[in-house]
């Protein structure tokens, strides 16, 4: 029963104006950390202007493809402010894990990226 109405949601999303669909900058890179590639890290693109922020997770090389919803891939073009971290977002007390990077990457970032529409590749090198 659910497939049916995931297809119908993709029908709607294509024919529905997906030229009205504000992810339209695709968006994948690289993120490595002291020259070594960062795996499992979360990085996230947060709009300046306030609007729906993207997401993605690095692989074993370090590698990362934005997601706009579950289903679409990118980000809104223009100007972003980027946070990467390694550990998830709710910690948990009894097991707490350390994050590896320092805040000027998440909690206090200074990353920042403009996008514009189309596909483009956004590579961090990160150092300690």
């Amino acid at each position: 029963m659910r497939r049916p109405s995931s297809l119908l949601a993709l029908l709607v999303l294509f024919f529905g104006g997906c030229n009205d669909s504000p992810a339209t900058a695709v968006v994948e890179g690289t993120i490595t950390f002291d020259a070594q590639p960062l795996a499992n890290a979360t990085v996230m693109f947060q709009p300046l202007d306030g609007s729906r922020g993207s997401a993605g997770t690095t692989d074993a090389l370090g590698k990362y493809a934005l997601r706009f919803t579950p289903t679409e891939m990118g980000a809104v073009p223009g100007e972003h402010a980027v946070t990467i971290q390694t550990v998830p977002g709710d910690p948990d007390p009894e097991n707490p894990v350390k994050e590896l990077l320092p805040a000027k990457y998440h909690s206090a970032t200074e990353l920042k990226a403009t996008l514009k529409k189309g596909r483009q590749t956004v590579d961090f090198d990160l150092k300690p």
